[in-house]
């Protein structure tokens, strides 16, 4: 690195871990700044509610697809090139969804968009693990959580502050503001962390043996899954929190915003309490499972609470909070094992990690959608997500035999 790069922890600049959270949370500023907006969209383009939800979709859809693609690009030509230029392609999304003429236009430009948005998901992942040991990259990972969490809490409130002072295309010209901003400070900051000598090709059947290696290595797979599950519960909670508090609680949509909010507030004190367990000398794995045993225990309750017909909007909320909360105690430490794990090539290990949690959440959406919105639904689905990425991670530590052992 060059001279001004002073080291913040693990070989990381200050500068660089905020601009790498920054990226990380391109993908949730462009979800959750126009949530407020959809309505204002449907009557702007004269379609149904479901149509607009439709742009939430393929924009997971792009995002799972585009840390596919970013995996190779990340491997041949390092990580500076691919980030930049997945910046440009986001700006370029906003741009394009906030001139749009139509919605098959908007749907095109948040397909584009979320394109651009998963460099952000892949690339500091990559960053991170090639020049940070495991004690060193948990924290890292757990504090990119707790600022990107801050992306749910401003957001939506930013979101709403735009449609108050003109059209819903205002939140996509702050998208592309953010994005620019984004550009000009990696220009200056991101240094390339990728060893010449560990470039790969970008043949197809090079790409297609690097994800097939990634496939046979059982730790990592594992963990992998692991971390699909745990997302797969966070993306749950997002889309049928806001049915569940406003239908069944009878909240308003603004008192709604306050108590997502407060929940965005609870992860990040778990990312702290996580923090402060690994400078204590906890193990990654035990804070895992802390946050896990934690996140299951308190599904577990609140289905309990609400099938003997005690559930009132403050123990509802209470345990959500405790649920999400526990994530932060997860999320920065499984993604470190898993990186830990993934051998040489931590650009494809990324793209994998990424792209099978985001299908795998997708899926799970997907599923769920069947069962309607009752408040049992949510703590089932928690508490399920709880136990397969406990399964998951048990799997991960058992014995690997000499042919498999991770490099």
């Amino acid at each position: 690195m060059t001279s001004h790069h002073h080291t913040a922890s693990g070989g990381l600049s200050l500068s660089l871990i905020l601009l790498l959270a920054l990226f990380t949370a391109m993908d949730a500023m462009a979800i959750d700044m126009y949530l407020p907006s959809m309505p204002a969209i449907a009557l702007g383009f004269d379609v149904s509610a479901g149509r607009v939800q439709q742009t939430l979709s393929i924009f997971l859809i792009g995002l799972a697809v585009g840390q596919a693609v970013y995996g190779p690009l990340l491997d041949r030509y390092g990580r500076r090139l691919p980030m930049l230029v997945g910046v440009v392609v986001f700006v370029a999304g906003s741009v394009v969804a906030a001139l749009a003429p139509s919605i098959e236009w908007l749907l095109a430009a948040r397909f584009l968009q979320a394109l651009g948005a998963a460099a952000g998901l892949v690339t500091p992942r990559a960053i991170v693990s090639d020049r940070c040991t495991l004690a060193e990259s948990a924290p890292i990972f757990s504090l990119l959580m707790q600022i990107m969490m801050i992306a749910p809490i401003l957001a939506p409130i930013l979101g709403g502050f735009l449609l108050e002072q003109g059209s819903w295309r205002l939140i996509f010209w702050a998208l592309s503001a953010i994005g620019v901003l984004g550009l000009i400070w990696g220009i200056v900051t991101i240094p390339e962390t990728l060893n010449p000598k560990h470039r790969s090709s970008l043949a197809l059947g090079s790409i297609l043996r690097s994800y097939g290696r990634q496939l046979r290595l059982p730790i990592f797979m594992a963990y992998t899954l692991a971390g699909s599950f745990v997302l797969s519960s966070l993306f749950l909670y997002i889309s049928h929190s806001a049915f569940i508090f406003t239908q069944h609680f009878s909240l308003t949509p603004t008192l709604f915003s306050y108590l997502f909010a407060g929940n965005a507030v609870s992860l990040v004190i778990g990312g702290q309490i996580s923090t402060s367990l690994l400078k204590r000398g906890v193990a990654e794995t035990r804070v895992t499972y802390i946050g896990l045993t934690l996140h299951l225990l308190s599904g577990l309750l609140l289905y309990l609470i609400v099938q003997s017909g005690l559930a009132s909007l403050w123990s509802y909320a209470t345990l959500i909070a405790i649920a999400v909360g526990s994530l932060g105690l997860i999320f920065g430490n499984l993604t470190a094992l898993t990186m830990h794990h993934s051998g040489k090539q931590a650009g494809v290990a990324s793209a994998l990690m990424g792209t099978l949690q985001y299908l795998i959440s997708a899926l799970a959406g997907y599923l769920l959608s069947f069962f309607g919105q009752s408040p049992a639904v949510l703590p089932v689905a928690i508490a399920a997500c709880a136990a397969l990425a406990l399964l998951c991670c048990k799997l991960a530590e058992r014995p690997q035999p000499p042919l498999v052992a991770q490099t």
